[in-house]
């Protein structure tokens, strides 16, 4: 699944775009998926940990976007509403994994990937590129929604039945606490995923995204 930064990368550009979305609800929806978990194994908490087949509308052949489109009428739904715009977000984020499965795919076809795919190594080494590139991006973009919007939420309404009061702006306080504790080197060149692919993927899902936002407008009387 892309990360975080990822979504909201593509949920900042596609707002600069010209999508017409409540700003915080669009990014939260972004993430939304993701907050299937959010504490750690064992400690006593009201939350808990959600299947993807839940959160990712996950059947036998994958993520099922359309599902979640379906099930939550987005076609009926106000773009520009609190609930709207949370709920296109999220659809964003389904569309944007599907998008990221089909690019690492291709991606361990590559020699360098060859050469360690099966190893227990694998997917550390894999995802310690992704997200050191998460890292180098914050630090280069100050004015990122991450830093202006995102760290600020003090609260957040659930919208969908699945998850319990108050676990969505939980995990918010983890991602926010991720990005803002976690140390990286400095020094550091990534082997398995290269920045300037991360930025076409950015690119191409963003454009992806907005053709079928525009596709969807036009369908209605």
């Amino acid at each position: 699944m892309a990360t975080w930064v990822t979504h909201f990368r593509i949920a900042e550009a596609l707002m600069k775009a010209g999508v017409p979305v409540s700003k915080v609800d669009f990014l939260v929806g972004n993430i939304g998926p993701d907050c299937g978990i959010a504490h750690e194994e064992g400690s006593p908490s009201p939350f808990q940990r959600i299947s993807k087949s839940v959160t990712h509308f996950k059947n036998g052949q994958g993520i099922q976007p359309e599902l979640f489109r379906e099930q939550y009428a987005l076609k009926d739904v106000e773009l520009t509403s609190s609930a709207g715009s949370y709920y296109w977000g999220y659809y964003c984020h389904l569309i944007t994994d599907v998008e990221w499965i089909k690019l690492t795919k291709s991606k361990q076809e590559e020699p360098v990937h060859q050469a360690v795919k099966g190893t227990p190594e694998y997917n550390q080494l894999v995802k310690r590129d992704w997200y050191w590139l998460d890292f180098k991006y914050l630090k280069l973009h100050g004015n990122h929604v991450f830093w202006t919007d995102v760290q600020h939420i003090q609260q957040y309404p659930e919208y969908l039945p699945f998850f319990p009061e108050g676990q969505t702006f939980k995990q918010i306080q983890n991602i926010i606490h991720f990005y803002c504790n976690t140390e990286v080197p400095i020094e550091y060149e990534p082997v398995y995923m290269k920045e300037a692919e991360v930025d076409n993927f950015v690119l191409e899902t963003v454009d992806k995204l907005r053709d079928m936002m525009e596709f969807d407008k036009r369908k209605e009387p």
